[in-house]
Formats: C-alpha cells, sequence, structure tokens
C-alpha cells in the first residue's frame, strides 16, 4: 500500500494496535471450501472474486475471520488462537456502513471506541480518526445529511477506533465510483500508514484490489459455479506483480 503523509502530533496521542497475523486452516464453510491461507500481520491482502453478494466467498471468509460465521470444518486463527465469536481482535465493516441514522458521524465513531477507553483516551482517539479521514466539518451531521462518499469514510473511521490488531472490509467502497471512490482509497492508505493494523478487504475490483493490496487473492470457482476452490495469489512489491 502506498503511504500517505500523517501528521506528526499522532504519534503523541494514539495507542498504538499491535497488527497480529490471520491464518485460514483448511477452511470449508458455505462459499468456500479448503482455503488454507496465511496473512501476514500488518500487510493489506485483497480477495478479489464471487458475485459481490452477501454469500460470494470473499465475504464469506471475512464473515468467518470475525466469528460472525462458524465453518463447516478447518478454522480461523488471529494471532496464533482461534476466533472467537464476534472477536474484538477485528474490527468489522460491512458493505452498507451500517451507521446509526440518528447518531451524528462523531457519535457513530465514538461506538466503535472500547468500552475500556477512557473519557479522555476516547476524545483524543476520535480527534484524530476525524482529522485523519477530513471529517471534522462534517463531525456534527447525520448520515442522512452527507454523500455516500463521507458516510463511508466515517465506517473506515468507526472501524478503526477500536485500535483493532485486524480490520476487516467487505466490499467497503460499495455504490461509491469514480473520484469519489479514489478519495476513499487515499483515505484508507492514510489511516493504515497512521495506525497501522492486518487489513482483508473484500472486493470485484482488481484495479482496486492492485492499488490497494499488499497480495492480492483470486478466488477461483468451481465447474458447479458455486464455491470457491482456488486461490491464485499476487505479490505485489514496487508496482510489480509477482505469481
Amino acid at each position: 500500500m502506498s503511504p500517505s503523509t500523517v501528521p506528526s502530533h499522532h504519534a503523541a496521542v494514539r495507542r498504538v494496535s499491535t497488527p497480529l497475523p490471520v491464518s485460514f486452516v483448511k477452511l470449508h464453510a458455505e462459499g468456500v471450501r479448503d482455503v488454507s491461507l496465511d496473512i501476514r500481520a500488518g500487510e493489506v491482502l485483497a480477495f478479489v472474486g464471487g458475485n459481490g453478494t452477501q454469500n460470494d466467498g470473499a465475504s464469506r471468509l471475512l464473515r468467518a475471520a470475525a466469528g460472525l460465521d462458524h465453518p463447516q470444518s478447518g478454522s480461523v486463527l488471529v494471532g496464533g488462537e482461534p476466533v472467537r465469536r464476534t472477536d474484538d481482535r477485528c474490527s468489522w465493516a460491512p458493505r452498507d456502513a451500517d451507521l446509526q441514522p440518528t447518531h451524528s458521524l462523531q457519535a457513530n465513531l465514538a461506538l466503535g471506541l472500547r468500552k475500556s477507553s477512557s473519557a479522555s483516551e476516547g476524545k483524543a482517539k476520535i480527534a484524530e480518526l476525524l482529522d485523519l479521514t477530513g471529517l471534522h466539518r462534517f463531525a456534527k451531521l447525520l448520515p442522512t445529511d452527507v454523500t455516500a462518499e463521507i458516510v463511508r469514510r466515517a465506517a473506515l473511521a468507526r472501524a478503526l477506533a477500536s485500535t483493532p490488531g485486524v480490520m476487516l472490509l467487505d466490499h467497503p467502497f460499495t455504490a461509491v465510483e469514480g473520484a469519489a471512490r479514489t478519495v476513499l482509497h487515499n483515505v484508507l492508505q492514510t489511516l493504515h500508514r497512521a495506525l497501522p493494523t492486518t487489513v482483508l478487504l473484500a472486493t470485484n475490483s482488481m484495479e482496486e484490489a492492485l492499488r490497494l493490496g499488499d497480495r492480492v487473492v483470486v478466488l477461483g470457482r468451481s465447474v458447479a459455479g458455486d464455491v470457491s476452490e482456488a486461490l491464485s495469489i499476487c505479490e505485489i512489491r514496487d508496482g510489480q506483480r509477482k505469481r
């Protein structure tokens, strides 16, 4: 992922996250079969493939890592330990953003804070995220009062409010296209540089995956057409691809 400039004062206020590795071990679940894959701590891995619906293979892998779905067999390890139901080591950003419509954007960010955060820690974290995402002038507005691109910025920020070891992004830029989508790419890059974490991204866009990912995993299809059974992995290094 390309680095972006981060204001130097953030180093003084943030609680630094510890990126965690993720491993899929012979995972067999609805939409995916026999997936084994290791994701390095701190890397951005993009999954490409599937039909773009809630039940596609890429989304299913992310849901298993979040502890939202239970595999039929195999396992998911985060930091070398099995995933727990609704694992708080991972944050989840769904494709519909899922912001509370009656809460301001700032209040929505606060919902992502750890319950153990003190008032001062929470205030500093929210201020940092508003700064990094350029949301200060929208902070008091409701999600219904801003564009889809601004809503998606807030969803990305909320996913990092808990300082997770892993951030799971399920088609996070859905319904945003053109220049606005490029803005969101830049926001994600800025956030990842400022608040390092392991990122798993599901997308249907190879161009997006190549721009944002350190590696790209392309999910293949069986003859039946409904099971992801093959993984083609592209390594991204200095703008070059290596399979």
